[in-house]
């Protein structure tokens, strides 16, 4: 395999543009990249160095810039409790889980849909406590009050969680509510709470394919790629993504949809 080194990520982050103090929502797939000389931490000592003037260690020690990640996990909806600090993120890849493990991250309660964080607005973000991840004052939809920026590690445009604050919006018709009850560990102790989730449609398994949303952010020149041994990183303003998905939603619910129905 390929290997990739801190001072190429260094060089392709600030190419497509990532600056010092920015917010950054990040999915990964760390294995398009090529071998880590270094290991997973590169990536993170990188993005310190853009986004905190070179700061690196404890998490609170990035002071100025924000990482965001997802750390999904949807064993609360199989009837497992959900433990904010040791339940671990599942299939959100390697860089995810470094984030969340890191001194000083913080998380969203979210059982399903959470975000692990670190610096300046992590504390903020992970206040936020929403009955959906994707509702008005969650922590997704102040990202994009914050300007936050979708950076891809590898990763394609289909990880983008984002996604779903469009659908939830458009009330897209091939997903609807759905509501979970269970444990959550608090500071209180354990409690049952209800969360929700704008689940797909299983009758009509929706196949959604997102690279309609990244042509219209190319045409726009919104979208900033730099490719790298078998995959890229990507970037875009996270209010640009919304927009753009937004806007073919608008034009057609099912305009994101591969398998559509005949009668939709």
């Amino acid at each position: 395999m390929l290997e990739i080194t801190q001072e190429q990520i260094l060089k392709a982050l600030g190419e497509i543009g990532i600056r010092h103090g920015d917010g950054l929502l990040v999915h990964s797939a760390l294995q398009f990249l090529g071998r880590p000389a270094g290991g997973i931490k590169i990536y993170y000592t990188a993005l310190c160095n853009l986004l905190d003037n070179g700061s690196e260690g404890p998490a609170h020690t990035l002071t100025h810039g924000t990482v965001a990640v997802p750390a999904f996990n949807f064993a609360f909806a199989k009837g497992e409790r959900y433990d904010q600090a040791n339940t671990p993120s599942v299939d959100m890849g390697a860089f995810s889980e470094f984030i969340r493990l890191l001194p000083g991250a913080q998380r969203t309660s979210h059982p399903m849909q959470s975000l692990a964080i670190v610096g300046r607005y992590a504390a903020e973000l992970s206040e936020r406590d929403t009955p959906s991840a994707f509702d008005p004052g969650s922590a997704f939809e102040r990202m994009l009050e914050l300007d936050f920026k979708l950076l891809l590690l590898g990763a394609d445009i289909q990880a983008v969680s984002m996604l779903h604050y469009s659908e939830q919006r458009a009330q897209a018709p091939y997903r609807y509510w759905k509501e979970f009850n269970g444990k959550i560990r608090t500071s209180a102790g354990w409690q049952t709470r209800t969360y929700r989730m704008y689940v797909r449609d299983l009758e009509l398994d929706p196949q959604i394919e997102l690279y309609p949303v990244q042509k219209s952010l190319e045409k726009r020149r919104q979208w900033s790629s730099v490719s790298i041994n078998y995959g890229a990183i990507s970037t875009c303003r996270l209010v640009d993504f919304v927009a753009a998905t937004d806007e073919l939603l608008a034009s057609d619910p099912w305009s994101l949809v591969v398998n559509r129905p005949q009668n939709a």
